[in-house]
Parts: C-alpha cells; structure tokens; sequence
C-alpha cells in the first residue's frame, strides 16, 4: 500500500522538533545549574581552568542529553560530568607535572599557607570529597552518588582529610615541630 503524499515528511519534520525541544529544554536547565557547577568546578580545580570544564559539560551534556533517563536528576547529572571532567584534568595535570617538573611553581613558605593552599595540596579525591560536603552543602550520601563511592568510604575521607588539613595547619602555624 502506498503512503499519502507528505507522511514522511511529516515524520521527519516532528523528529527536528522533538530534537529542537530537547535541546531547548537542555539548555534552559542547564542555564539554571550553571552558576552551580561554576562554583564547585573553581573549587575543585581553580578558577583558571573552571569555566572550561563548564563549557565542556556543557557540550557532553547536551550531546548526551538523550541518555538521561531520569530527568529530576539532571543537575546531580551535570555535577557528576563536571566532577569527571576536573578529576580527568587533575590526571593530565599530574602527568605534565612529572614530565615537566621545571615549570611547577615555587611552593610558599610555611607560614604563608592558608586554608585554600592547604586544601589545594589535598589528593584530588580528598578536596574533592571536601570541598563538595563543606565548600557546597553536598550530603555524605549525595557525594558517595556523585563519586561512585559508599557512603562509608566518603565518611572516612572526609574525617582523615579533616585530620590531615588540622595537622598541616598546626605545622603551618609553627604549633607542632
């Protein structure tokens, strides 16, 4: 049997405008996370680098905007593309450190270290666990989800990093030799 003139068409036409929709409705929840995943993507890897790691997931998200399968999750979503794509800059950073060593920065002397330089020296799943539960109100639980990691796990981190910051800070201070 033959098709009426213009079905496919029509087929073709509502497929370009569940595409436009989609990516409509992308783009309006992703302007709401933004600001969001600006500021844990500073914290996470500074704010020279942050709003490139924003843009890239930006353009991962919307390429893969289709695979979400739970749209209350979207922000949760984003966070966790974002949070890959620091960890991934953390690795290729680690590598260029140990390839090029001559162009680290002088680290500051003891007593010039503050808070933020203490936290930026922290292996990046340690400052990533802390920045996300103290620097953003993430949950235990919410960061075990985001990190693909137990909730046991995350608690442990986070109190050996506390330790670790505290210890660092005394010795910074001049309080333990």
């Amino acid at each position: 049997m033959l098709e009426p003139a213009g079905t496919a068409d029509v087929i073709e036409a509502s497929d370009v405008t569940d595409q436009t929709d989609a990516r409509a409705d992308f783009d309006a929840r992703f302007a709401l996370a933004r600001e969001r995943l600006l500021r844990i993507t500073t914290s996470l890897i500074g704010a020279v680098d942050a709003e490139d790691v924003v843009q890239d997931t930006y353009l991962l998200g919307r390429r893969r905007f289709g695979q979400l399968r739970d749209g209350a999750a979207f922000e949760p979503w984003l966070t966790r593309i974002a949070v890959n794509l620091c960890f991934g800059r953390h690795r290729r950073g680690r590598r260029l450190r140990e390839l090029l060593p001559a162009l680290l920065p002088r680290r500051a002397s003891a007593s010039d270290i503050g808070l933020r330089e203490l936290v930026e020296q922290l292996p990046p799943r340690d400052r990533t666990v802390l920045v996300l539960h103290y620097g953003h109100g993430y949950r235990l639980e919410e960061i075990a989800a985001l990190l693909d990691l137990t909730h046991t796990n995350v608690r442990t981190v986070i109190a050996r990093t506390r330790k670790r910051l505290y210890a660092a800070w005394r010795r910074a201070e001049g309080l333990d030799r």
